[in-house]
């Protein structure tokens, strides 16, 4: 268990290596665990989207938000959360909107962020902030050139 999409990373023990050493298993799932293999198929919590979180307002939801998540990965048997997605919602139409924790206010989600962060590291799951500079277009990510001004960039995406 514990093998979403995203794969794993076995840490082989090496020669002289400390004991105690883990594997690493990841899954992309910042709303929850996402089962996509066996044996979690159809397993997991939906919970709802972190723009929902953000629409609060309030650390204390973003942190019992990370803590719920963590429990469940813990119960799956999962280490890494890839998430949560932490980009400026600049345009609503541009498919990641609903996966954001930031909403369009840069120090909301510096708030939110930390406690659901906090939290997920709280219980022994390691968190993955994801989008987090520029990355908020989905349509034809692959091949989008942003360019974004140094004032914008630490204003708006990069706040203190």
């Amino acid at each position: 268990g514990g093998m979403g999409y995203a794969g794993y990373i076995r840490i082989p023990r090496a020669e002289g290596a400390e004991p105690g050493t883990m594997r690493l298993t990841m899954n992309d799932g910042p709303q929850g665990y996402n089962g996509y293999t066996d044996p979690t198929v159809g397993k997991g919590t939906q919970f709802p989207d972190l723009v929902a979180v953000a629409a609060s307002f309030d650390p204390k939801v973003a942190s019992a938000f990370g803590k719920a998540i963590a429990e469940e990965f813990r119960n799956k048997s999962c280490n890494v959360l890839l998430g949560p997605d932490v980009e400026v919602v600049r345009v609503p139409a541009a498919g990641r909107s609903f996966e954001s924790l930031t909403g369009e206010d840069p120090f909301l989600g510096s708030v939110l962020g930390a406690a659901y962060v906090g939290e997920v590291h709280r219980h022994g799951i390691i968190a993955t902030a994801k989008h987090w500079l520029d990355n908020e277009q989905e349509k034809h990510r692959q091949e989008l050139d942003v360019t974004v001004g140094s004032r914008a960039q630490h204003e708006i995406y990069m706040p203190p």
